[in-house]
C-alpha cells in the first residue's frame, strides 16, 4: 500500500469521526427535547399555571402605555458630543424620577414632566469616515479608540418616551428652551456674535472708505498729475474699475458674515417635529409572547428542580 492510499484512508477515517460526532450531537439534542416534552406532559398543570402567571405579570407591567417619538437634531455651531453631554443628564433625571429639575430645565409643569419616561440622544456613526452617516448607534457601542469608524459631528438622533402623546408634541419647544438657556451655550453664542459684529463693522468701515475714495475720484475737478491727458484718463478708468470690484467683494463678504451671524446664532435646528407612533411601544400584542416564552422556560426549570429534588437536596447537604 503506497503513501497516497494511506492518506486517503486517514482522510476517510477523519470524515467518519466527524460524521459520528455530528450524529451523536443531534441524537443528544433530540433526547433532551424528548425529555423536556415528557417533563412538560407530566407536570402540564404546573407549566400552564407558570405561563398564565407570567402573562398576568406582563399585562400588569404594561398597564401604563408608553409612547415614543424621534427626530433629528442638526448642529450649526457645536459638535454632537458637546450637545450629547447636555442631553445625557436628562436621561438620568428621567430614570431617577426627578421631575422637578426636569420641569425647570424644559420649562414644563411638574405634572407634564412626570409624564416623560425617558429622553435620550444617539450618535450617527460614519463607518467610511467620509462625513456621511451610515447608521445610528442605538446600543451605545461606539468606542473612541476604534479608528475604523467615527461619529458624525453635525447630527444627532433624539428620542423621547412619554405616557401620552400630548407631551411628545411639546418636546421641540421644551428642548429649544433648554438650549437657549444653557449657560455655556449662551456664553459661546455671545462671544461668537460679538466677533461677527466686529468683523461686520470692520467691513462696513472699509466699504465706506472705498466709497468715499470713489466719490472723490468722480467729483474732484482738479487733479495733480505728472502724465499726459490721455494717460490720465486711462489711469482714472483703471482705478475706478478697481474700486468697483473691491466694493463688490466687500459687499459680498458682508452678506456672508450677516448670514453666518443669523445661521450660527441658532446653534441647533430640529430637522422636523417629533414624530411618534400612535401605538405604544409596550403594547400587549408585542410583549405577551415574550412573557409566554419566559414563563415556559421558568416552568421547565421549576419542574426539573421538583423532579430531581432529592438529588439536589442530597448534593446540597453533602459535606464539603
Amino acid at each position: 500500500m503506497d503513501i497516497n492510499e494511506n492518506q486517503e484512508l486517514d482522510l476517510l477515517d477523519v470524515l467518519k469521526s466527524i460524521g459520528n460526532a455530528i450524529a451523536k450531537f443531534f441524537s443528544f439534542v433530540l433526547r433532551i427535547i424528548g425529555w423536556i416534552f415528557r417533563l412538560i406532559f407530566q407536570y402540564k398543570y404546573v407549566c400552564i399555571a407558570c405561563i398564565l402567571l407570567f402573562v398576568a405579570l406582563g399585562i400588569f407591567m404594561n398597564k401604563g402605555k408608553i409612547y415614543r417619538a424621534e427626530t433629528d437634531l442638526r448642529m450649526n455651531s457645536y459638535p454632537s458630543y458637546f450637545v450629547k453631554d447636555i442631553l445625557d443628564p436628562l436621561h438620568l433625571q428621567c430614570l431617577s424620577g426627578d421631575s422637578l429639575n426636569l420641569a425647570t430645565e424644559l420649562n414644563l409643569t411638574p405634572a407634564e414632566a412626570k409624564t416623560i419616561t425617558d429622553i435620550r440622544s444617539f450618535y450617527y456613526m460614519d463607518i467610511q469616515n467620509n462625513g456621511s452617516p451610515d447608521y445610528i448607534d442605538y446600543e451605545g457601542t461606539f468606542d473612541a479608540k476604534d479608528t475604523s469608524m467615527s461619529i458624525v459631528t453635525w447630527r444627532l438622533k433624539l428620542r423621547v418616551e412619554g405616557k401620552d402623546t400630548t407631551i411628545l408634541r411639546k418636546m421641540t419647544d421644551a428642548l429649544s428652551y433648554l438650549f437657549a438657556n444653557n449657560e455655556q451655550i449662551k456664553r459661546e453664542n455671545e462671544l461668537r456674535t460679538a466677533q461677527l459684529d466686529d468683523r461686520i463693522a470692520f467691513v462696513d468701515r472699509e466699504i465706506q472708505l472705498l466709497d468715499s475714495l470713489r466719490k472723490k475720484e468722480y467729483f474732484q475737478k482738479k487733479k495733480e498729475v505728472s502724465v499726459t491727458m490721455d494717460k490720465t484718463v486711462l489711469l482714472n478708468e483703471r482705478e475706478m474699475k478697481l474700486f468697483h470690484s473691491d466694493l463688490l467683494e466687500l459687499n459680498k463678504l458682508k452678506q456672508e458674515l450677516e448670514w453666518e451671524r443669523v445661521f450660527y446664532a441658532q446653534g441647533f435646528i430640529f430637522e422636523n417635529e417629533f414624530t411618534y407612533d400612535l401605538r405604544p411601544i409596550n403594547r400587549t400584542s408585542k410583549s405577551i409572547p415574550k412573557f409566554i416564552l419566559i414563563g415556559f422556560f421558568f416552568s421547565v426549570i421549576l419542574c426539573g428542580a421538583w423532579k430531581f429534588k432529592e438529588r439536589i437536596s442530597n448534593y446540597l447537604n453533602r459535606q464539603v
